[in-house]
């Protein structure tokens, strides 16, 4: 494997790069570092398979829709129509969570990328995010964001939650419009993306596959908040 040098651009110190790891760490001023894209291995998983494109016309994929209270929101819908997938909530505990995902993929190395706007409720009282490597409802790994411009990523292990990134500011979320959230897993290696734009890469040796799906979260009691899913693509290995 061909290794590469530039310099970092806060230290001006030499970097290597092999592969095609998009974020590395300077050893001299512990930036993280995106690495040029000329100086990127072309990634494999441009070659993936589509498994799943899915545009919410109508609900052929069978997600879950309702509408009746649960454990975490006094009210609560989940609707399908027009080309979104509608959540809408009133938040009764304070840290509330609602998941959905579809059964009928297993993955392990994937591409999944998900559209959403939030539609209504504060900036930093909720959040929506994209489920992966889903064994069930106790355990699997959470990448989410909030339109005050936060994002964090964590993994629920027998319903425990634990912290990878802590919440952590990009400019790159846009408040209140369509967001994009990606993740690219290869292994235990993780790329996560906003809006197109790397974020983070973290490694993780938790499972090896699972399924993909989507969740919304709740932060204050009594708010209202709405998101519409807009649609989502799932890649993966043949």
């Amino acid at each position: 494997m061909t290794a590469h040098s530039f310099q970092c651009p806060t230290c001006g110190a030499p970097l290597m790069s092999s592969g095609s790891k998009a974020l590395i760490n300077c050893p001299y001023c512990h930036t993280s570092v995106v690495v040029p894209e000329a100086l990127r291995q072309s990634p494999d998983a441009a070659l993936w398979a589509t498994l799943l494109f899915d545009r919410f016309v109508t609900n052929e994929n069978n997600w879950l829709v309702r509408n009746q209270p649960s454990e975490h929101f006094a009210r609560f819908s989940q609707t399908i129509a027009d080309g979104r997938y509608r959540w809408e909530a009133e938040v009764s505990h304070v840290t509330s969570i609602s998941t959905a995902w579809l059964t009928g993929y297993a993955v392990d190395d994937f591409h999944l990328r998900v559209s959403c706007k939030h539609i209504a409720g504060s900036k930093g009282g909720s959040s929506w995010g994209v489920l992966y490597r889903v064994q069930d409802n106790r355990n699997y790994y959470y990448f989410r964001m909030t339109d005050s411009q936060q994002y964090a990523v964590s993994v629920i292990e027998t319903g425990s939650w634990r912290n990878i990134v802590e919440w952590t500011r990009s400019d790159t979320i846009r408040p209140y419009g369509v967001n994009q959230l990606e993740v690219i897993g290869r292994e235990a290696q993780f790329s996560l993306l906003i809006n197109g734009q790397l974020v983070q890469e973290v490694t993780d040796a938790g499972w090896g596959q699972g399924f993909v799906g989507v969740a919304i979260e709740g932060y204050i009691a009594g708010e209202q908040t709405a998101y519409d899913f807009l649609d989502f693509l799932l890649r993966a290995r043949r």
